[in-house]
């Protein structure tokens, strides 16, 4: 049965909104199908816990980028990261140099063990907060975790140059030295097999 002019012209714009729609949303894609979805305990934690409902409701209030960051922190509080991740994503959307926001989307690719996928929110935290110690650090712990140990140790001095009190990169740094068999002269007794350290907030923005 032959097809109608019609029916391949509707075929035909069909697959182009198609294509079209899959090369948009190509990095959701890959989010998607890459971090892990952790069980949202749904209306009874947002009902339950206080401050997560308390920053909810300044969220309705004011849907401010900071009060994306505000949500998303209580549910890295509560060990629900991809709701946290979706709050962090829409600050960015919110406020696009919002160097913080981007500096935990990386922590939270590296704290669900895919490091790589967190690399390109780093460098635009890095970007946006150039004279932040705390984005240098977090970008050190990603290459880190890569094995990317010599570019890991340029991140983690850069920070200390940045910010000389910044204790831990300075932990961070020791433990990479211990590792590779390095000086730790001046090293407090930094276990080796220890999470990297990272502070909560992204100064000099």
């Amino acid at each position: 049965m032959r097809s109608s002019p019609v029916t391949k012209a509707a075929v035909a714009l069909l697959a182009l909104t198609c294509a079209q729609a899959c090369a948009g949303t190509s990095r959701d894609a890959a989010r998607l199908q890459t971090r892990p979805m952790t069980k949202s305990l749904g209306v009874t934690v947002e009902s339950s816990d206080p401050a997560l409902g308390r920053a909810l409701t300044r969220l309705a209030i004011v849907p401010s980028a900071d009060a994306h960051r505000a949500v998303a922190r209580e549910y890295r509080r509560l060990k629900i990261d991809d709701i946290a991740f979706d709050h962090l994503t829409a600050a960015t959307k919110l406020e696009p140099a919002n160097a913080a926001a981007y500096d935990e989307l990386a922590r939270i690719w590296r704290d669900w063990g895919f490091p790589h996928m967190g690399l390109g929110d780093a460098a635009r935290a890095v970007y946006y907060a150039p004279k932040s110690a705390v984005v240098r650090n977090t970008r050190g712990t990603l290459l880190a975790a890569l094995g990317q140990q010599d570019y890991a140790r340029r991140e983690f001095e850069a920070a200390l140059v940045l910010d000389p009190g910044a204790d831990f990169a300075a932990e961070n740094l020791c433990r990479l030295n211990r590792r590779a068999g390095k000086s730790t002269a001046g090293c407090a007794g930094t276990e080796q097999n220890t999470p990297p350290r990272t502070n909560e907030k992204v100064t000099d923005r």
